[in-house]
């Protein structure tokens, strides 16, 4: 198998280092059962797509994309928590018996959708809390097991197109971000920030369903938009920059989110002016945010 994934590099690079990884490799996979192996021809594929791409650690994108890695992550699995928590709520509320309704919503599409969305979950936590080598196989799975799941479901848990489209985005933002990089990006409080988002995105639709909430009935989908846009600016107030990079990464990593706004309470034009007065909003205040942080320092 090393040998078809050697060709995924690009030709001067395998010259140089194709011996030491091949060497590596079947040191690394030396007597060891058939998943092992998988996983390890997995990593050095999605390495060798970023060598092609040249998505190095050294690249300029890399600082980019470390940046937006947790927050991916933090999508992935708030957007997972929501589809879990709106399947539960339409479970206890059912007039159907429990194990009853269980048991149907386990079969077929659905099923591959329940649990792909609980794999993507467990993955993207795990991955945050610095469980790469575990949490970024199975978030990259849950995604793309739920966007091949949306597409054979039809309408039943999202747009047939566009839902698996932002989940396959979301995991391709993943899997680019270098792992000499995984480290600084969940280091500094981002992990904590990430943490965050999805707690703000998910307990909020959750209380919303159980009707905890006086007078609201549903969220419209904007709450989790919202949420991110806020994430920018408290980025940007962090960093003290102009805000450009840290709105652009929220912005990158917002197409699951989209999705399910879209699915569950916009049409497709609104949702896009919804996102696009959300974005210039954060633009306008992004800006006074850096200033005010930059201030702040050097007030101290």
């Amino acid at each position: 198998m090393i040998e078809h994934l050697l060709r995924l590099y690009p030709a001067a690079y395998r010259r140089a280092h194709g011996g030491e990884i091949a060497a590596t490799y079947r040191e690394l996979t030396a007597g060891e059962p058939l998943g092992w192996r998988l996983r390890e021809g997995a990593g050095l594929a999605a390495h060798a797509m970023r060598m092609r791409l040249g998505l190095g650690p050294a690249a300029p994108a890399a600082r980019v994309l470390a940046l937006a890695y947790p927050f991916a992550l933090a999508v992935a699995a708030a957007a997972c928590g929501l589809h879990l928590v709106r399947w539960y709520a339409a479970l206890v509320s059912s007039p159907t018996p429990f194990w009853v309704q269980l048991r149907v919503d386990l079969s077929g599409a659905w099923g591959a959708l329940l649990v792909s969305s609980l794999v993507g979950f467990v993955g993207a936590a795990s991955a945050l809390t610095a469980r790469w080598r575990t949490g970024v196989p199975l978030a990259v799975t849950g995604l793309l097991a739920f966007a091949v799941a949306a597409v054979v479901s039809g309408p039943v848990f999202g747009d047939p197109v566009v839902t698996p489209a932002a989940f396959v985005l979301t995991a391709a933002v993943v899997l680019a971000c270098p792992p000499d990089r995984r480290p600084e990006a969940t280091a500094a409080g981002r992990a904590g920030v990430a943490g965050a988002v999805i707690a703000l995105v998910v307990v909020p639709r959750a209380a919303v369903d159980a009707h905890v909430v006086p007078w609201v009935s549903t969220d419209y989908g904007c709450w989790p938009v919202l949420v991110l846009a806020a994430t920018g600016v408290a980025l940007t107030w962090r960093s003290g920059s102009r805000g450009g990079l840290e709105l652009g990464v929220m912005a990158l990593v917002s197409p699951p989110l989209l999705a399910h706004a879209c699915a569950t309470a916009w049409g497709g034009a609104t949702s896009v002016l919804w996102l696009a007065a959300v974005l210039a909003g954060a633009t306008v205040v992004a800006p006074l945010a850096g200033r005010m942080g930059r201030t702040g320092r050097t007030t101290l």
